[in-house]
Order: C-alpha cells, then sequence, then structure tokens
C-alpha cells in the first residue's frame, strides 16, 4: 500500500445523507434553539434509557453545566482520574476545588476502584464527596462495583463517558443511561465515534438536575413558577443564577440524528478494527494492548498500544515523527492533567503518588481508529509500526 495517503490518528465519517440533513435545517424557520435540537435530545434519551437528555455547544461546557446543576462548591471533595483531559476537572479548578486523582489500573487505563473504595470509605466533615469517572477509550468502568463503595447518601457522580457512546457497562446496561449515576456527559466532537462538528450532552433521570441544565444553557433565565418570584407573563423573565449561551445549533443537532442513525454500524466497524490490531500486534516484544476483557460491551473511540520505549531503545516522539513520514498520525492519551501548569504552578507535584498513571502515560500511543478505516489499511499501520520497532 502507498505511503502517500495520510492516516489521521481519528477522523469524522460524513456521507452525503449527513450533508442533505445539515443543509435541509438550514432552511427551517428557526436555525437554532428549534425542533431538531429537540428531536436530538429526545433520540439520545431513548437510545440511553435515560428520562433527560441535554445537549450543549461542546462536552466541556456539558461538564461545566454538570457540576453547575449538581451545585459543586468549594468544600466538596472532587475525585476523578489524571488520565484524561483538562476539561474533566477544569469546573472543579474554577471553583477553587482541588481536584483529588485516583491512580489507574494500568491494564484498562481507567480509574481503580479498589483504590477509590480507600480513598471514599471516610466520612467528610464537610461537603460532599462528588466522583467524576472517566470511561477511557470508551471502556466503561463497572459502575455497580463503584456504586456499592458510596457510603454517604449525599454523594455525588457525574459521568465522563466523552469517549464511551454507545458503550455497555460490564452489567449490561448503556452508558448513558445514569443506572448509577446523576449525570453522563457526552462528546460530539469530530474525533469521537458520532459527531456534531462540536458538540456535547448530558443525561440525566432527575428532573431538577435537569431543569438546571436547561437553566445554566440559557443564561441562567427563567420564566416559570416556581423559579420567578413575581407572576408569568410574557416577555417576563427573571435571573437568579448566572448561566452561559451554551446552545447546539439547529444544523448540528441535524448533523446529530443523521450520525445517530449510524452509531451502530460506527461501533460495530470499530470492534472490528480493535480485533484487527489485536491480531496484528499480539505477541511483540516489550508492546501490549489494553484488556480485552470488555471488547464486546466497548464502543473504542481510541487505539492505544503501551510500547516499554525504554526497552526498545526509542523515543516515542521519534517513533512519532517516523510514523507520520510514512503516512500514519498518532497521538498521546493522556499526558497526565496533574502535569499541566495550571494545574502544577497551583498544587505542586503529585506525580510520585500515581505510579500506574505514569507507567501508563510513558508508553501509552494512540493509533489511528475511525469509520472508514478498513482492515488492509490497519495490516499497513501495523507493518509499517513493527518495521520502525523492529528493524
Amino acid at each position: 500500500m502507498s505511503s502517500e495517503k495520510f492516516f489521521p490518528y481519528a477522523k469524522q465519517s460524513i456521507t452525503q445523507e449527513d450533508i442533505q440533513a445539515v443543509q435541509k435545517s438550514l432552511t427551517e424557520m428557526r436555525i437554532s434553539r428549534g425542533e431538531k435540537t429537540k428531536l436530538f435530545e429526545e433520540k439520545m434519551a431513548a437510545f440511553t434509557g435515560s428520562k433527560w437528555a441535554v445537549s450543549f455547544n461542546s462536552a466541556t461546557s456539558a461538564l461545566f453545566a454538570s457540576y453547575f446543576a449538581a451545585k459543586v462548591q468549594e468544600g466538596d471533595r472532587l475525585i476523578s482520574t489524571a488520565n484524561s483531559f483538562i476539561a474533566t476537572v477544569s469546573p472543579a479548578i474554577a471553583r477553587n476545588i482541588k481536584p483529588q486523582f485516583v491512580d489507574i489500573d494500568n491494564d484498562s487505563g481507567n480509574m481503580n476502584l479498589d483504590l477509590l473504595k480507600a480513598e471514599i470509605s471516610a466520612p467528610l466533615s464537610r461537603g460532599r464527596y462528588v466522583i467524576v469517572p472517566v470511561h477511557f477509550s470508551g471502556v466503561a468502568i463497572d459502575m455497580s462495583k463503584l456504586e456499592k463503595q458510596i457510603k454517604t447518601a449525599d454523594a455525588v457522580v457525574i459521568e465522563d463517558a466523552a469517549h464511551a457512546i454507545g458503550s455497555l457497562y460490564p452489567t449490561g446496561e448503556k452508558v448513558g443511561s445514569c443506572a448509577y449515576s446523576q449525570m453522563t456527559v457526552f462528546s460530539f466532537h469530530p474525533a469521537k465515534t458520532m459527531t456534531t462538528g462540536e458538540g456535547g450532552l448530558v443525561t440525566t433521570n432527575d428532573d431538577e438536575l435537569y431543569h438546571r441544565l436547561v437553566t445554566y444553557r440559557n443564561n441562567g433565565l427563567e420564566r416559570e413558577k416556581p423559579y420567578i418570584k413575581k407572576k408569568a407573563a410574557l416577555g417576563y423573565y427573571e435571573i437568579h443564577e448566572l448561566g452561559q449561551n451554551y446552545h447546539l445549533t439547529e444544523m448540528q443537532a441535524a448533523l446529530g440524528i443523521s450520525q445517530l442513525d449510524r452509531l451502530d454500524a460506527f461501533v460495530e466497524k470499530r470492534r472490528k478494527l480493535v480485533k484487527r490490531y489485536r491480531e496484528q500486534l499480539q505477541g511483540l516484544a516489550h508492546l501490549s494492548l489494553l484488556n480485552s476483557a470488555q471488547d464486546d460491551y466497548t464502543a473504542y473511540h481510541l487505539m492505544c498500544v503501551k510500547i516499554n520505549f525504554e526497552a526498545l531503545k526509542m523515543a516515542r516522539t521519534t517513533l512519532m515523527e517516523k510514523l507520520h513520514e510514512a503516512g500514519i498520525g498518532t497521538d498521546v492519551h493522556y499526558i497526565p492533567i496533574y502535569h499541566q501548569p495550571v494545574f502544577s504552578k497551583k498544587y505542586g507535584d503529585i506525580s510520585h503518588t500515581m505510579p500506574q498513571t505514569e507507567a501508563y502515560y510513558a508508553q501509552t500511543l494512540s493509533l489511528p481508529l475511525y469509520y472508514d478505516l478498513n482492515e488492509e489499511e490497519v495490516d499497513f499501520i501495523c507493518k509499517t509500526l513493527k518495521e520502525l520497532l523492529y528493524p
């Protein structure tokens, strides 16, 4: 296969049907806050099995809205994983709450639930436990196990499922059903399994959380009793808490509806490609993949390999550059959040407390994984990788 074609680590899949759906939305009377957005939310709620779904212009916005809806504040103890993007804990840092990170299980990249259990076993003198698990690469954490570890009735669980649209928990429920959490956050960035261009969404089964999510998305605007003090009337509104303008457009919603119709196909193809990668990369010295135990339940977002660069006497950046020259894009998921200056300048260096996260970060590399990739191209990627690692 010619290396003239470039394979990015991630890419959206857009069909003529997607384009036509977006074009049609432009002819509607309303191109924002209209019926397409409402329909997209209804379809997402039905897909996940949740009562409510609220769309946003990004998953970061959706995370900020979730923290707002849950009334996360100073004094709460925010627990998450450092093997994620900064957006997972940005709302906490913005509220002057120091995120507390639990080390990961190196075989999955997910938060180690046994370590989490120890962290949330002691009662708090003030505030609540706010737990933000991340379903890394699409592999769902065992939320049933996590729920059983929580001993306080006022604990809040917000799932960061930016990678996991279409995945199932080990217990069989769909991620987003909120069977074991108050809210679940999804991303529709172009790198994700399905896209709205940019976009995010929160699912919940709680009516009050739903109301606060919708209100936050619309600058905190209230029009109805019991949320306003004066009599409801046309043209009258009140704002009691500051929100943001985080609406999804009708064009994005139209694309989301069209993409959701293909989600099952997206998930099936990604599983097939991951299986091919496993076949091609098995048994190689100093190279391993994440655990395959949940492959049948996972809508894979990332194809992560773990490479012992020190043993192979090759720097990760060198390999990435050589792969790029061969037409293969890669990325690193993730630089641990605590390495970022926005965290370390304020809270110090905690890397010594995260041995598994550090070990994973030292070895991880994300290879191309997207719907329009085919098995022959995966073979080419793997062949090139092996030639570079084992000359």
